[in-house]
């Protein structure tokens, strides 16, 4: 766990700093009423690139994980491993776009038909997809070299500090929505640029190819692997991503920015497991393609209590001080609307990361085709769900649709790893954790609040935190967490 720990711990700071920058711009800028229907068109713009992803890179992401221990070799350049799934992305792209340019018009009024911004920009996602696919499969390929943290910083980081100052140049009137949308695509084209550079550096950047290496069984795998990909991680992404498109279609792009303002503070939750899972996946693949199933459970049930923890701890945080965070914000009455969002969203992080490694296992498995069938169903189920809870529920019915499918995706994925590998990521200790995540947000619940938003978030979150975390090292139920503790109390007497 000692590179995992190190890259997941940097990784978490970066992510945690770019949360301190998302919530202050959540509250002060995203929530103003001159900039939340620009807000809303830019995350529609982005949530297309990610529903579309997985057809966008031809699965390439997952292709860069799931046969990269075949291909290392660095003396040889990983056999032109880099070109292949770089071509795989521009193969992908370029097949999208023969398929729905010659049907553009009707696209068009489908998806823009209630909206007069999507109309003037619902273009703009054509160049923007591009640039995304691109960064997106050159950070996933990084991680193989056990680096997560610069890529972090090019490919998330950075655009969580470009984000608000493109709204705060529309509050203020420095710049057009229309500057806006051709800037987001030329800093994603900053992005690709960086990733290369920093692939150089690390001297990865190997850009000859060698087809002779590629066998026609290699070939056959590949090409099954990412057929596979392209369908399961597109009924993945439309089974818990879909709902910002969703809302942009059936309502209205007010409506999807204060539904992205509840989705920006819930997905503070899911910070850890973000750093975890990348600084896991290499692991993983190696423990799978070695068959050493013991390793595999430590991590896995490792895994599994230490994302619980972070995300108890910090969905505690967040919902004990959601009426105050909305007071805060300008325009609190009507973005308060998204308070019920933020907490169906905020459960569904804590199912997917109790959940653990339980996905990855099964994407980068010999058993990957298992998952597909019921992908699509839960894909079909979650559109459906969105359907019939939007109208009815209104905004909260698109947050309560994303927690029914993904309890009931962990809950098939983790049925079949058992089925396959007789491991499973929970023990007596997640039950414990989810005890004292109850208890603490329990006695903390009834704190009488103040006149004072700000004081009630710093009494009320801190208290939690500090209870939470005391209950947590007090019962000792994750030894990664108590020997991180000793480690930062005897650093801090060697300060002294």
């Amino acid at each position: 766990m000692g590179v995992i720990q190190r890259q997941g711990i940097k990784h978490s700071i970066v992510n945690f700093t770019g949360l301190a920058i998302g919530t202050a711009s959540t509250m002060f800028i995203y929530s103003q009423q001159e900039v939340v229907e620009a807000y809303g068109m830019v995350q529609y713009l982005m949530s297309i690139g990610i529903i579309g992803f997985p057809l966008f890179a031809l699965s390439s992401n997952i292709v860069a994980i799931r046969f990269f221990p075949r291909f290392d070799d660095a003396a040889k350049g990983h056999h032109g491993f880099l070109p292949l799934i770089l071509l795989m992305c521009l193969a992908g792209w370029g097949l999208c776009m023969l398929l729905v340019l010659p049907v553009w018009g009707r696209v068009h009024d489908f998806l823009a038909r209630d909206s007069p911004l999507l109309q003037q920009y619902l273009w703009m996602a054509l160049p923007f997809t591009l640039l995304f696919t691109l960064a997106s499969v050159l950070y996933t390929y990084a991680v193989n070299f056990k680096r997560i943290v610069i890529p972090s910083i090019l490919v998330e980081f950075s655009v969580k500090l470009f984000l608000p100052v493109q709204m705060l140049g529309i509050w203020i009137g420095w710049i057009s929505l229309n500057t806006a949308v051709w800037w987001l695509t030329g800093h994603y084209l900053l992005v690709v640029i960086g990733m290369i550079v920093y692939l150089n550096h690390l001297g990865q950047w190997h850009w000859r190819p060698d087809w002779s290496f590629i066998s026609p069984e290699l070939r056959r795998d590949i090409t099954r692997y990412a057929g596979f990909g392209i369908i399961n991680g597109f009924a993945l992404l439309v089974a818990t991503k879909a709902d910002t498109l969703m809302v942009g279609s059936l309502t209205t792009m007010k409506s999807t920015g204060i539904y992205a303002i509840a989705l920006n503070i819930a997905a503070a939750i899911e910070i850890p497991s973000k750093s975890m899972y990348g600084a896991s996946l290499s692991f993983v693949a190696k423990y799978l393609a070695d068959e050493n199933w013991t390793e595999m459970r430590i991590l896995y049930q490792k895994v599994s209590i230490n994302l619980l923890i972070a995300g108890f701890g910090v969905f505690g945080c967040v919902w004990l001080s959601a009426n105050d965070l909305y007071a805060l914000m300008p325009n609190s009455a009507e973005v308060s609307q998204g308070k019920y969002v933020l907490l169906f969203l905020g459960l569904s992080k804590l199912v997917d990361m109790g959940a653990s490694l339980n996905n990855q296992l099964v994407y980068y498995s010999t058993y990957y085709r298992y998952s597909m069938v019921s992908l699509v169903i839960l894909a079909i189920a979650n559109i459906g769900f969105n359907i019939w809870l939007i109208p009815l529920l209104g905004l909260t019915g698109a947050a309560v649709a994303t927690l029914l499918s993904v309890t009931c995706y962990n809950l098939f994925s983790l049925y079949l790893v058992w089925q396959k590998f007789h491991i499973q990521p929970f023990t007596r200790e997640t039950l414990k954790v989810c005890a004292l995540g109850v208890i603490g947000m329990a006695v903390v619940w009834f704190v009488p609040p103040t006149a004072y938003p700000a004081a009630n978030i710093f009494v009320r979150s801190g208290l939690y935190a500090l209870l939470f975390g005391a209950l947590v090292l007090y019962t000792r139920v994750s030894p990664d967490i108590n020997q991180l503790w000793r480690d930062l109390l005897l650093r801090l007497k060697k300060a002294r």
